[in-house]
Parts: C-alpha cells; sequence; structure tokens
C-alpha cells in the first residue's frame, strides 16, 4: 500500500435539477399560450374595430343621403312667409306670367284691360262651390278652370274665391271646397307658384243691406282660415283686403261699385300695385 491517504468521495443526487428544468418548460409553454391568446385578441379587436369604423362610415354616408335628399325636398326648399311680406316692387310685365282665378271681381281685370283676357280665368256667378266642376270661356274653349291653367301652365296663378258665396255658404263648406280645389292645382301643375287672395272688404252699406248683407267680420273669419290653409297647403297668401280697407275697416264707398261689393277701376290699380309689391320670389324690403 502507498503511505499516501486516499480520497473518498461522496455522491449526492441532487433532487432539484430536474425540477428546475420542469418548471422552465411549464413556464415556457404557458408564456407561448399567453402570447398566443393575446395576438388572437388583439387581431380580433382590431377587426371589429375596423367593421364598425366601415359600419359607421356607410351608416353616415346614408345619413347625408338622406339628409340631402331632405334638403332637397321642394317643401323645405321653398320657404314659406304668409301674408307674403312688402318686396321690390316689379312692373306689369309680371302679369303676362301670371293666371288670375275667380268670380265677377276677377273678371273686372280683362274688363278694364287690366290684365290679357288670356290669363283670366274667371266668370260672372263662379264661385267656390262650382269651381271644380262647372266650365267658363277660356282661350283653349270651353273648359273647367283646372284644364285651361293645366294647357296653359303659367309660372303663377292667383285665385279669390268667395265673395261670391259668403252670404250662404257656412266658412268649413268654402274652404273644403277651395282645398279641394287647391289640391288639385297642386297635383296638376306642381312647377307653378299658387297665391290666395284674400277676399276683399265690403262698405258698410253692404253690410245692413235688405238683401244678401254681407258682413266685414265674417269676411274676416273666412280670410284667417284662408291664411291656415295656404300654410298648411305650403302656398301663399297675400293680404289685399287689409290693402284696401278703409280706416274704419271696411271697404270705402269711393272705391266700390253701387252693390259695395264690386271694385272701380281704380280700385283695381290699388289691388294690383300690391300684388306687384307682395311677390314671393322677389327680394323682401
Amino acid at each position: 500500500m502507498s503511505g499516501k491517504r486516499r480520497r473518498t468521495y461522496t455522491y449526492v443526487k441532487s433532487s432539484s435539477g430536474p425540477l428546475i428544468r420542469f418548471r422552465f418548460k411549464v413556464v415556457f409553454i404557458i408564456f407561448i399560450i399567453v402570447t398566443a391568446v393575446c395576438f388572437f385578441i388583439y387581431m380580433t379587436g382590431a377587426n371589429l374595430g375596423n367593421d364598425e369604423t366601415e359600419n359607421n362610415m356607410f351608416l353616415s354616408s346614408d345619413v347625408s343621403k338622406t339628409e340631402s335628399i331632405a334638403d332637397d325636398s321642394p317643401d323645405k326648399v321653398k320657404e314659406i312667409i304668409n301674408p307674403v311680406p312688402l318686396s321690390e316692387s316689379l312692373t306689369e310685365t309680371y302679369f303676362g306670367k301670371c293666371a288670375f282665378v275667380g268670380d265677377s271681381i276677377t273678371v273686372g281685370l280683362s274688363d278694364y284691360q287690366l290684365v290679357p283676357i288670356k290669363n283670366v280665368y274667371a266668370e260672372i256667378g263662379m264661385n267656390i262651390e262650382k269651381i271644380n266642376t262647372d266650365t267658363i270661356q277660356t282661350q283653349f274653349g270651353q273648359t273647367t278652370v283646372l284644364e285651361g291653367l293645366k294647357q296653359a301652365k303659367p309660372e303663377n296663378i292667383y285665385i279669390m274665391l268667395g265673395s261670391n258665396g259668403i252670404a250662404w255658404l257656412s266658412v268649413s263648406d268654402m274652404i273644403s271646397y277651395y282645398s279641394e280645389f287647391v289640391d288639385s292645382v297642386k297635383q296638376n301643375l306642381p312647377d307653378s307658384n299658387i297665391y290666395i287672395l284674400s277676399i276683399p272688404p265690403v262698405t258698410a252699406a253692404r253690410e245692413s243691406a235688405e238683401e244678401e248683407p254681407i258682413l266685414n267680420s265674417d269676411i274676416d273669419k273666412y280670410n284667417s282660415e284662408l291664411l291656415k290653409m295656404a300654410d298648411e297647403k305650403k302656398i301663399y297668401y297675400v293680404d289685399i283686403n287689409t290693402a284696401l280697407k278703409g280706416n274704419d275697416g271696411k271697404f270705402p264707398e269711393e272705391n266700390a261699385a253701387e252693390d259695395g261689393m264690386h271694385f272701380k277701376k281704380t280700385t283695381y290699380s290699388i289691388m294690383l300695385d300690391y300684388i306687384l309689391s307682395h311677390t314671393a320670389n322677389n327680394k323682401n324690403i
């Protein structure tokens, strides 16, 4: 035997080595899974966001189209202010673009040669009860007022009906007939401007007449309903009644014919001057 001392080694088996490697693998796998899940959630959210953005753009486009349509609708484009306010006065050539519908008072426009006869769609005895059915003589022959207007296609249509009828027809019946006629005109002549002329006042003598008296209070009530109708139907209303009244709220005797209702020639000039200075498409003063 050698004299050197022999070293001895004791090997101790470690139990922590394999466990540490196992834990590392688990953590790594979990990390991969979590990363994959997060990436999936991120991508899904991004896609949903894009879809929502596209949907919002689509909806916004639709809303814009709807608003554009609404903005272009005739009722919104055409601003209605009633009664039609004072505007820059036009010349009498304007009447060449107009048709005047009415009864014997309107007939006076052509009788006094203030408006061309072809532009007057009126007849003695015409009233609101008969305007939808009876025929009159027009430039196109014997036709209803509506048929004549359809052929003429005037740019502006002025209607004054009610003086002949207010003594015996109720206001509700008159408005009903009037409404029917206006609806027919609007439907058949959508490009024409429709003006309702308030019916004029009567003299104090006509209010107290023994036969067929007419009260200015009844006329005012009827005109008030005409204004409401014009607003509802989005057409124009011209208040010639106020323009023709005297300080006492009645038709001045000097401006009226003997019956206290029809006009003298000078009165037609007052009415026409008022119309020329109260047109809807002209600049307001």
